[in-house]
């Protein structure tokens, strides 16, 4: 499988880019090329859409993503994807649940068990779940989906499961952690363990010849789908379009947009700031975040001593009231406390050096790459490129508001600035 990359200026598109598809154990790759001519990455995990959006993809196709370990792909990002024109499809695992949390959007689902999420006949996450081994030898299964058990019983011949006992056998299975469920331990464990041993060997024989493999159907229907369909980007959708007031509200509620859009060049006139101020500031706060953020992942707490230092770098902000003074300070005394933490450890005596090498830190441990930057070349274009860009939500105009209000250089708070 390709190795996890970000694109960035220096990783420009392709003209006539194929599909991407995010796909892992529910479908061999060999098998998923022999269907659609497309870039194959492993499974999608919080922020792989917008990257994949920035690299220039029009269509991307979700069945595999990350539940365990890694942040799961928002359903903001696909929705940001598809207000831009991308056309998302889903399917078999993540790409079925985020396509029945989405389809109202415009994601498309495919096959039978998006129906049963969109329909509400699993609600689950981990219906989809399973455990399997490393990519480098194909994503081995090492449990069953509890959608493929569900199918396989609902394909039970009625001599050999009553509806009852086929309600009874998915209620166990529903219970068992989802590493632990397989064909074996519901032949062997359970309701079944009660049933004479004859009959326990025909159900165990009906779970090796009948077994069927539900999300590896899935995937084949939408990857054909697909194929058929060609590469035709959508048109593109204003979410803030005044005819569509419904879809700006919607993504509103449900936390998938900002509630909120400033307009940063009438906030520096307001504020007397030139062009290079902004560029300089924005660079700031980006840096700011990226480092606040390794210091909250490596357990790090800002101390009353760290929010005191940051109060006494903006004496004008002493109208605000102390909760919301320490709210607007918090992210700022949090990436103080990474700095120190970072160059105590690392033996570095300039702090804006260190910040720079924590972003790189970050960047190591959140799998950010690019193959043609790397250090200080890899640093600038993150810093740049802003947290937005990498699936948090961010606003630098928000930020930008909020600094100049500690400084005294706005009379009004963020939410009456632009009123």
């Amino acid at each position: 499988m390709p190795q996890r990359s970000s694109a960035s200026a220096g990783c420009p598109p392709s003209p006539g880019m194929p599909p991407l598809v995010f796909l892992g154990p529910t479908l061999p790759q060999s098998e998923a090329e022999a269907l659609l001519t497309a870039s194959f990455h492993p499974p999608a995990q919080r922020g792989d859409i917008y990257r994949a959006l920035a690299a220039g993809y029009t269509t991307i196709v979700l069945i595999d993503g990350e539940f365990h370990g890694r942040p799961s792909v928002w359903q903001r990002e696909i929705a940001d994807a598809l207000a831009e024109g991308a056309t998302v499809h889903g399917a078999s695992s993540m790409g079925a649940i985020r396509a029945a949390e989405l389809h109202t959007f415009g994601m498309i689902g495919h096959g039978r068990i998006f129906a049963w999420y969109r329909d509400g006949a699993i609600v689950a996450d981990d219906e989809v779940a399973l455990g399997y081994g490393p990519p480098e030898l194909g994503y081995p299964a090492i449990s069953e989906p509890l959608v493929n058990i569900r199918a396989t019983l609902q394909a039970a011949p009625p001599e050999l499961i009553t509806p009852e006992e086929r309600a009874q056998l998915i209620e166990f299975c529903r219970g068992l952690y989802f590493l632990d469920r397989s064909f074996a331990a519901i032949a062997n464990t359970g309701p079944a363990a009660q049933w004479p041993a004859e009959r326990r060997q025909r159900l165990a024989h009906f779970f090796r010849e009948g077994r069927k493999d539900q999300k590896r159907e899935d995937a084949i229907v939408a990857l054909t789908a697909v194929a058929a369909q060609g590469f035709k980007r959508g048109a593109p959708q204003d979410v803030a379009d005044p005819g569509k007031p419904w879809r700006r509200e919607r993504l509103v509620a449900e936390g998938l947009a900002p509630a909120e859009k400033f307009d940063a060049a009438a906030i520096a006139r307001r504020a007397g700031m030139t062009e290079r101020e902004v560029r300089a500031l924005r660079r700031e706060l980006s840096t700011i975040y990226f480092v606040a953020q390794w210091g909250r992942a490596h357990g790090l707490v800002p101390s009353s001593a760290d929010l005191a230092r940051q109060r006494e770098n903006f004496p004008a902000s002493g109208t605000i009231p102390l909760p919301r003074l320490n709210g607007l300070l918090a992210a700022r005394a949090l990436a103080d406390a990474a700095v120190r933490a970072f160059s105590a450890v690392n033996g570095t005596s300039n702090p804006e050096a260190a910040g720079r090498d924590i972003v790189l830190a970050w960047a190591r441990d959140n799998g950010i790459a690019c193959d043609s930057l790397e250090g200080e070349a890899l640093v600038d274009w993150i810093i740049e490129s802003s947290p937005e860009h990498f699936g948090f939500k961010w606003s630098f105009e928000t930020e930008m508001i909020e600094t100049l209000w500690l400084l005294g250089r706005l009379e009004r708070s963020p939410r009456e600035v632009m009123a």
